[in-house]
Order: C-alpha cells, then structure tokens, then sequence
C-alpha cells in the first residue's frame, strides 16, 4: 500500500509553492481532533476555544436539538486560518494532518489529489514524508470517527441541547 501510494504521490507532480492559498479564503475549513487542538494549546498558549469551532455543519432535530460532529479551526475575520501571516503558517510544526498533507486525502486505499496551483508543477520531493503522513491521517481520523460514534451512542442529549460530538466527549454548546 505506501509503495503505491508513494508512486502515485510522485505521480501528481507537486511540489508546495508557498503560496498559501490553501489556507485562504472561506472555504478553507480545517477539521481537527481534540488531540491536535491541545498540541496547537501547547505551541501557542491559546485555548481551545480560541483555536478551534464547532463543525459549521449542524443536524437540526423537530424537538429543538442541535448537533453537530468535531471541530475546525477558527478563521480571521478575512476566512483566512487563523495562523497564516503573510502566506506563511505561524505553527508549522504543529499544525494539523490535513494541513501537513493537503492536496492529498486517502478515502480509504484510494488517493484523491484537490485542486492546488501546484499540481502538475514539479516531482514532489517529499513522497515518501507524505505518504507516511496520509497513512498517519487516515488513522488518526477513523480513530476519531470510532469514538465519537461510541461517545453518540452512550450519551443521551437532552432535548434542545446544542451539542458538539467528539471522541471525548458530548460537548454542550452556548
């Protein structure tokens, strides 16, 4: 499976830019785990409610009930992440899987490569470090996804809560 995937990684000929345009703009929501918040809390001293937000997406319920799975990143007030400045990511080094592997995702064995300027541009240099990342990501994500359906399924939500679902926990929300 990484031969592969790293043969297809080299495939997509790209190689970062530094353009930052990945990190611009509305659209650009940054799902994180708990786990990668509280190394952001770490490398920032900010809180968790300073870094992250609720998925913006929310299943509405007929009794009131609000809920929604995970957390992104905070965005300024341009949509921009939080910690870009001047195209340059202020927690490189702990910033978040799908930060450390954008434009690639893996939906289950398969790589599916975004749209990115640099795309097609040149070899990727770091096929190997991507792969590993892609492989580490995709754990860590159906981890997430595993516990916060058994968080969903032992809790019971109190009708016209507003609540977060994560692997820890029922979160309620304002």
């Amino acid at each position: 499976m990484r031969k592969e995937l790293i043969e297809k990684i080299q495939a997509a000929d790209f190689s970062c830019r530094l353009c930052g345009a990945c990190c611009s703009g509305a659209d650009n929501e940054v799902m994180v785990t708990p786990v990668e918040v509280d190394t952001l809390i770490e490398a920032t001293g900010l809180s968790f409610a300073e870094i992250a937000e609720p998925y913006p997406d929310w299943m509405e319920y007929p009794d009131g009930t609000k809920i929604t799975f995970g957390w992104v990143l905070r965005r300024g007030a341009d949509g921009n992440c939080m910690f870009l400045q001047e195209n340059r990511c202020t927690v490189y080094a702990s910033r978040p899987h799908i930060c450390r592997t954008y434009p690639f995702m893996l939906d289950g064995d398969e790589l599916i490569v975004s749209e990115c300027p640099a795309v097609g541009c040149s070899v990727c240099s770091d096929a190997e470090e991507t792969a590993d990342a892609l492989l580490c990501r995709r754990d860590a994500e159906d981890m997430e996804f595993t516990q916060s359906e058994k968080q969903y399924q032992k809790h019971s939500i109190a009708s016209g809560s507003t609540v977060i679902i994560d692997s820890r926990g029922v979160h309620l929300w304002k």
